[in-house]
């Protein structure tokens, strides 16, 4: 029989400030909470006990019991893998960061910082059970300034995982370089303008030009097997960077510096508030940015906010591209909805 499964309820551990979750997928529109599976102190982890717990998620999802999955975009409809190892982990540990963005929650909740989760990672390791056929993701703070970031990336491409890095891009990481040459890292970078002062606004630092060099850098590592590995991602926030006149400027740098994979998210906090509800022109930036990528041969991706929105959209403003008509009908939907922008 097929129950609505998850490899990360399966597989999956994010590990938190002071706690491990079974992901990270946390939406204020979903009822219940997280799945803690246990608290953990002094940086050590009972796997045995883990285990024990996941086992428990995934007898109460079969009966789909666990309220906070509803409507989540992994669940599929598959049969269980009930084999006890984790080859899904996502790092999100600490609040260290080199920029100050006005939608990150780790600035609002400022939670203690704790590090040295390399140990946890071997002592998995040794008792065989990890796997290498999933992801491991770092996120949370920034992952080039954490202490141990370093030994934990080349300790995952030497056991042949694949890893993907969110970084502000402000600090060049001779690692990620390495780890791009050899096809085992993608990096996520999000300047989410092209524009300097616009940049400065949202990340609340003067580091554009120190990013999009970084990010030219890191592209040089690839080939056209591997081109995909190097992200730029753009998240729209109403009110800052929502025109199609900074679209534009984005698109254009992503073009000149021949990045092949853009993606696209929705600011967390006017996604929790109005999702089911969204602007229609935040789908006509979505569209023109997708119609651009299938122009260009540009992988475009959806990421977790954007990706609920389009889940419940019920809005198609248009399939006319030309200009004239797209930012007339633009404008017009941004207009009447210039009240769902958030106060930062």
């Amino acid at each position: 029989m097929k129950y609505k499964s998850c490899h990360l309820i399966e597989h999956g551990i994010s590990i938190n400030v002071d706690s491990i979750q079974a992901c990270c997928l946390s939406r204020d529109f979903n009822k219940g909470q997280l799945p803690i599976i246990e608290k953990y102190e002094n940086n050590k982890i009972n796997w045995n006990e883990l285990f024990e717990i996941k086992k428990q998620h995934r007898k109460h999802q079969k009966i789909q019991d666990l309220i906070f999955c509803e409507g989540c975009y992994n669940l599929r409809e598959e049969d269980w893998d009930e084999d006890d190892y984790i080859s899904f982990i996502n790092f999100d540990h600490w609040s260290h960061c080199n920029s100050n963005c006005i939608y990150c929650s780790v600035q609002r909740c400022k939670p203690k910082t704790k590090n040295n989760v390399l140990n946890a990672v071997k002592e998995l390791i040794k008792i065989g059970k990890f796997k290498n056929n999933g992801e491991i993701t770092f996120q949370g703070g920034e992952p080039t300034i954490l202490k141990e970031f370093e030994n934990l990336l080349n300790l995952f491409i030497k056991q042949g995982s694949k890893v993907r890095i969110h970084s502000s891009g402000i600090k060049f990481s001779r690692a990620i370089r390495e780890g791009l040459k050899k096809g085992k890292v993608t990096v996520v970078v999000s300047p989410d303008s092209a524009e300097k002062d616009t940049y400065k606004i949202i990340k609340r630092v003067d580091k554009s030009n120190n990013v999009w060099d970084n990010i030219k850098h890191y592209r040089k590592n690839l080939n056209e097997n591997t081109q995909n590995l190097v992200k730029v991602k753009y998240i729209i926030i109403p009110g800052i960077n929502d025109t199609l006149e900074e679209i534009s400027e984005f698109l254009t740098k992503i073009k000149n510096i021949d990045i092949k994979s853009i993606i696209v998210d929705i600011e967390y906090t006017f996604a929790n508030k109005h999702m089911g509800n969204i602007s229609p022109h935040i789908y006509m930036l979505m569209d023109y940015i997708e119609q651009f990528s299938k122009e260009n041969n540009i992988n475009y991706e959806l990421y977790d906010s954007a990706k609920y929105a389009q889940q419940s959209r019920k809005f198609n403003p248009t399939n006319d591209f030309e200009m004239n008509k797209f930012k007339e009908q633009f404008e017009k939907y941004k207009k009447e909805n210039i009240n769902q922008n958030i106060k930062y």
